[in-house]
């Protein structure tokens, strides 16, 4: 006698062990190089003074680099989720050339972090609660400079809430942009503040974006894209971020308390800044060590800045700004693991 044997055809699932996560044990290292080239092409800037116009800088350009190495050590998990780990500042460098325009000073920020050579240690108590940070017991420096640091440069914000698989797509929270932009928080150059200003001339400062970047005001849409797993070894997952954002802010407030820290009064009527951006960022992700492995992209967009204000002294100078220009933004990182599960 013989048996039939029945065929069924079933449709080809996404397999959890396809889906990108984030999971680590103690005692792995992290060596995150990350690199944020930013060209910023002025079209035109002019400075209204006295009813006089003055060109500061039309048709300029100007790039900075920032350039980071940072080793982040692993030292308590709960179910791969991080909760206290030792991250050194190898490397934190920022180059900048902003050309020169005449009549014009342009505050020089490149040259190295007060982070540089020093460690802090971010701690929390279970996976959903706030990180707390602290000089490691072989650094110290000021307090301040924790103030702005952020813990996330694993760029985790960008993995799907559920299973997924090649050629499925979600949405990424836009703070993904100062990740990208301004990994680990703020690490700038502190930058001199000494400016020699001619016998009877004053020094006017021309107003400009966050220090922080100001990332966190952008709104939009961010779409990651699961594009392929790498054929030869299987584990390396390409996810494409798609990003069309755009920014309105209202700088009035922050520009009078910076100017008060300078020991300067003005008063802003206005002072608003207005920004697109958009371009591709293609990250790899290790589907077997569970983490970031690179990160390159272009990001591109456009500014307009326009201020009014007042500054008080001896005598009170009524001052307009505007400034539109275009921007460029290459972003490269890579990552580096031992210890651990690495291999």
């Amino acid at each position: 006698m013989f048996k039939s044997s029945s065929l069924l055809l079933l449709p080809l699932l996404s397999l959890s062990g396809d889906t990108p996560k984030v999971a680590h044990e103690d005692g792995l290292k992290l060596a995150r190089t990350f690199e944020v080239s930013t060209v910023r092409s002025i079209d035109s800037a002019v400075l209204s003074l006295l009813d006089q116009e003055q060109d500061v800088g039309s048709g300029t350009e100007r790039s900075r680099t920032l350039s980071l190495l940072v080793e982040d050590e692993i030292l308590t998990v709960a179910d791969g989720a991080p909760l206290k780990f030792r991250r050194g500042f190898s490397t934190v460098q920022s180059e900048q050339d902003a050309g020169e325009v005449e009549g014009v000073e342009v505050l020089d920020s490149s040259g190295s972090s007060e982070l540089e050579g020093l460690g802090v240690t971010f701690t929390r108590e279970a996976a959903d609660q706030e990180w707390a940070c602290e000089y490691d017991d072989e650094s110290e420096g000021e307090s301040a400079w924790l103030d702005e640091l952020t813990p996330g440069m694993d760029l985790s914000s960008i993995l799907p809430e559920g299973d997924v698989g090649v050629g499925d797509s979600w949405e990424v929270p836009v703070s993904i942009l100062g990740d990208l932009l301004h990994p680990g928080g703020t690490v700038d150059v502190v930058t001199p503040e000494d400016v020699d200003i001619p016998e009877g001339g004053i020094a006017v400062r021309v107003p400009k974006g966050p220090k922080d970047g100001g990332w966190d005001s952008f709104e939009g849409e961010v779409v990651a894209r699961y594009d392929s797993i790498d054929e030869e070894d299987g584990r390396r997952a390409k996810i494409v971020l798609t990003l069309e954002l755009s920014s309105e802010m209202d700088r009035a407030e922050d520009l009078e308390l910076e100017a008060a820290e300078r020991g300067v009064e003005e008063a802003y009527s206005e002072a608003k800044l207005i920004r697109d951006l958009s371009g591709e960022v293609v990250i790899l992700w290790d589907l077997i060590g569970h983490h970031a492995l690179s990160a390159e992209g272009t990001l591109t967009g456009s500014t307009q800045l326009s201020a009014a204000w007042t500054i008080s002294g001896p005598m009170e100078i009524e001052l307009e700004y505007e400034e539109e220009g275009s921007v460029e933004h290459e972003i490269s990182m890579e990552v580096e693991t031992t210890g651990g599960d690495a291999d």
